[in-house]
């Protein structure tokens, strides 16, 4: 949604097969919720013609650690994605060591997703630069997992001075009480807690207000 200029951007981290399929490298402990709720988000994203960044684990598991995708594949990132979380224009933007990335490039696409290779997001140079520079009223954020990548992405958010919201429901882990700790932490660092449904609900209000009102002309019965 667009407001003064500035829109609310969704960030989708590593919502990807390997973390929600039973039959994934490394499925999180509740992969059906999460695939339940960024499905949701994800549909309101098209209603809502709201742009998209995402994130994908990829190879060098000596980079990001054995608990990601400790496979080598060949499949593109997108296809790596879950299928619900896949926008028709999406465009693919490779982790290097270039800050080469356009600010304007979710106006081209709704989606762009980037290659990861770290458990940090901003080792991603383009990513950093987007989300640092990119004009943005609120990031709504949701992703796995919530003990490291999520975590860290919310604080480098919080840091560089960016209003965030998580979806808490949205967001995978694979130790409860790190996740219930990490969710203390964010709350004290000023990050908005959401559950997924309390978000969606409150967006669709702004959007109905929004509406014009049409009123159908009486008929005459004379």
């Amino acid at each position: 949604m667009i407001r003064n200029g500035k829109r609310e951007v969704f960030v989708d981290l590593c919502i990807q097969r390997e973390y929600l399929s039973r039959d994934g490298c490394n499925p999180c402990l509740n992969a059906e919720q999460v695939a339940l709720n960024a499905k949701h988000v994800m549909a309101f994203a098209r209603l809502a013609k709201m742009p998209v960044l995402s994130c994908v684990d990829v190879d060098r598991t000596h980079w990001i650690g054995a608990q990601y995708v400790p496979v080598v594949s060949r499949v593109p990132p997108q296809q790596r994605k879950a299928a619900c979380t896949l926008l028709p224009q999406h465009t693919v933007i490779e982790s290097d060591n270039s800050l080469c990335v356009a600010l304007d490039v979710l106006q081209k696409y709704q989606q762009a997703i980037f290659t990861k290779v770290h458990r940090d997001p901003f080792t991603n140079p383009k990513f950093d630069r987007l989300l640092t520079e990119m004009p943005a009223r609120r990031f709504i954020v949701l992703g796995i997992p919530l003990e490291s990548s999520v975590r860290m992405l919310v604080l480098g958010l919080i840091r560089r001075k960016r209003r965030v919201t998580l979806l808490t429901d949205a967001c995978g882990f694979w130790n409860r009480q790190e996740a219930e700790m990490v969710l203390r932490q964010l709350a004290v660092k000023g990050c908005e807690l959401l559950t997924t449904n309390a978000f969606l609900a409150d967006a669709l209000l702004r959007i109905a207000r929004r509406l014009p009102i049409r009123i159908r002309p009486s008929r005459s019965v004379a």
